[in-house]
């Protein structure tokens, strides 16, 4: 069976028979992604570490952003236990330490330089309950088949106009007619997915410092998060959507085969007829 042939198959399939592989297959084949979408495990519970398909694990302390790094480009399925988080600023945000006013104030005088706005700034991200969480397990989306759990978010790197065409469909999925999202002056990961995957909705961010430095980040790359429960839908959406059109593109009429396939409207250049 070919590339091809095998992509339609996923297509005739319900949104309730599409595997996580199905899902990657799908952004990777029609998006054109550079990377593999990862799935997120937030672990509230230690007795589910056996459930984890894990692959390799870290020798050293690490950032979130080079967890996912790993996990997107390397293939590689890991859990990031607490003590193992090298980012001083994803550890409260993951609820792993408190805040520390006079340090924590400090690590954001670079981006704000204003003291009151650079303690508001680690005071508001979005975090997750203090102590409720002591690890996350990432892994490649297609990996969480093999696992006896499902994924709290998926996580894409993607360019900006891929990104624009993953949410589209998103927000056909879930009903909705527009989004918002969730910048803060650093953690653009990891808070990014908190908010995230505590406010139910997709969220896209920028790089941040760490993320552009640590994460190994082209500076064009975007990050989007999109909840667990809603990926399927959402990929079931945009198959929907290809096989009405005829292709992943929303420009001009829609339903050409690239995604970013730029024909200005109207342009007389651009008439064809199809042969047999």
């Amino acid at each position: 069976m070919g590339l091809k042939e095998a992509m339609a198959d996923i297509a005739a399939k319900s949104k309730d028979e599409l595997t996580y592989t199905d899902v990657s297959d799908t952004y990777i084949y029609y998006t054109r992604l550079d990377f593999d979408p990862v799935g997120i495990r937030f672990c509230a519970d230690e007795s589910e570490l056996s459930k984890y398909k894990l692959n390799a694990r870290a020798k050293a302390k690490l950032t979130y952003c080079q967890f996912l790094a790993m996990a997107r480009g390397g293939h590689k399925a890991l859990y990031m236990p607490s003590n193992m988080l090298l980012c001083e600023n994803a550890e409260p945000v993951f609820g792993f330490r408190d805040l520390d006013k006079e340090k924590d104030t400090k690590r954001h005088m670079k981006y704000l330089r204003n003291e009151e706005l650079a303690w508001r700034a680690p005071s508001e991200k979005a975090k997750l309950p203090r102590g409720k969480y002591c690890g996350i397990y990432m892994a490649p989306l297609s990996m969480f088949d093999e696992s006896e759990i499902s994924p709290d978010l998926v996580f894409f790197m993607l360019l900006p106009f891929q990104a624009y065409h993953v949410l589209n469909d998103y927000m056909a999925a879930t009903n909705r007619s527009s989004l918002t999202f969730n910048h803060t002056p650093n953690s653009a990961v990891c808070s990014a997915s908190v908010w995230a995957y505590t406010n139910h909705t997709a969220n896209l961010t920028t790089m941040c410092a760490g993320s552009k430095t640590s994460g190994k980040t082209d500076m064009s790359m975007m990050n989007l998060f999109i909840p667990g429960d809603q990926i399927k839908a959402s990929a079931a959406q945009f198959l929907k959507r290809i096989t009405e059109t005829g292709g992943p593109s929303v420009l001009g009429k829609g339903g050409e085969p690239w995604p970013g396939l730029d024909v200005c409207k109207g342009c007389p250049l651009f008439k064809y007829e199809t042969l047999p």
